[in-house]
């Protein structure tokens, strides 16, 4: 992805990486090459990059800190970006925003009848959001304007680069589909199937 590519010309080889989100991460952890590395780990906690890379950036003052998060896990902790001013956290903030919790859109589209419910969100204007709590923010439509804008956001962090991305692009997550329904059976029939379960376990049937 371009995102990568940009971060890999620009970024200092020392840099300290965060990965944030559920789809946008299944690519960060392949495209992403860095020696120091953070994520949401093996619970994939969603909400951490902001945090993470606002406490990388104090711990690490020498060192450049470079956040990518999908919008949906961006959202959780967004207000962070007000954290990183305060505390002059000079970190850069990436986001891809494809307006959708994707690998949950992808699943309903192609597993329950193009049944899209609660999955999209907006194409909200998260670098209008980063300078109205003090940061240096950009949005980026065209991928060869990454590289320079990166560059400045380096220059001026806190930063936050909001880059518009495609829904279309499926990570290997997203084909995996909710690893908490078994072969794809109905919401309705698990959920029933699990209170049944849950009352048998009470009663001891």
């Amino acid at each position: 992805m371009a995102v990568f590519e940009a971060i890999r010309d620009v970024a200092d080889p020392s840099y300290i990486a965060v990965a944030d989100g559920g789809d946008f991460l299944s690519f960060a952890r392949v495209g992403l090459e860095a020696t120091t590395y953070l994520d949401a780990g093996v619970f994939g906690c969603l909400g951490v990059g902001v945090p993470f890379a606002n406490a990388a950036a104090l711990a690490c003052p020498n060192r450049q800190v470079i956040c990518v998060t999908g919008d949906g896990a961006y959202g959780i902790n967004a207000m962070e970006i007000d954290t990183a001013v305060r505390h002059n956290c000079k970190a850069v903030f990436i986001i891809s925003n494809n307006a959708a919790w994707n690998i949950e859109r992808f699943d309903q589209d192609n597993n329950y009848g193009g049944r899209v419910v609660g999955t999209t969100l907006r194409h909200s204007d998260y670098a209008a959001m980063a300078r109205a709590l003090g940061a240096h923010g950009e949005r980026i439509e065209n991928a060869s304007d990454l590289p320079a804008a990166l560059q400045r956001a380096l220059a001026n962090a806190p930063a936050v680069i909001d880059v518009i991305t495609s829904q279309d692009a499926i990570s290997s997550d997203a084909t995996k589909g909710l690893g908490f329904v078994p072969t794809y059976q109905a919401l309705g029939a698990w959920d029933d199937a699990e209170r049944k379960r849950m009352e048998d376990a009470k009663t001891g049937a």
